[in-house]
């Protein structure tokens, strides 16, 4: 499982683009135009510019959820809205559930 691994962000969000390509998610484009993929790209963006002070978010599930918390609040200072947050959350699910942490908590 991607979790296992000592990679970056980005080689996480690689494996986990190639991953979608064969298990797809109903309602996302197979290829380059993934909505979950590109979602979770952004989150990996912050993630890359705001390293999580309470743990690995990508490794820990406290981490995972401080994180996730965190870039909410995030979207929500830039005027985001509300149903983009919500695909962008729904998106993360994915992710951390390839990751093998599940979804996130709150």
């Amino acid at each position: 499982m991607a979790a296992n691994l000592r990679a970056s962000p980005y080689e996480l969000l690689s494996a986990f683009g190639a991953w979608l390509i064969k298990n797809p998610i109903v309602g996302d484009q197979v290829y380059a135009q993934s909505g979950v993929r590109y979602q979770v790209a952004r989150y990996c963006d912050y993630l890359a510019a705001n390293p999580w002070a309470g743990g690995d978010p990508l490794r820990h599930k406290t981490a995972r959820d401080g994180a996730i918390a965190a870039y909410r609040l995030y979207l929500e200072t830039f005027g985001t809205p509300d149903a983009t947050i919500h695909l962008t959350m729904v998106s993360l699910d994915h992710f951390y559930v390839f990751l093998g942490l599940g979804a996130r908590t709150s």
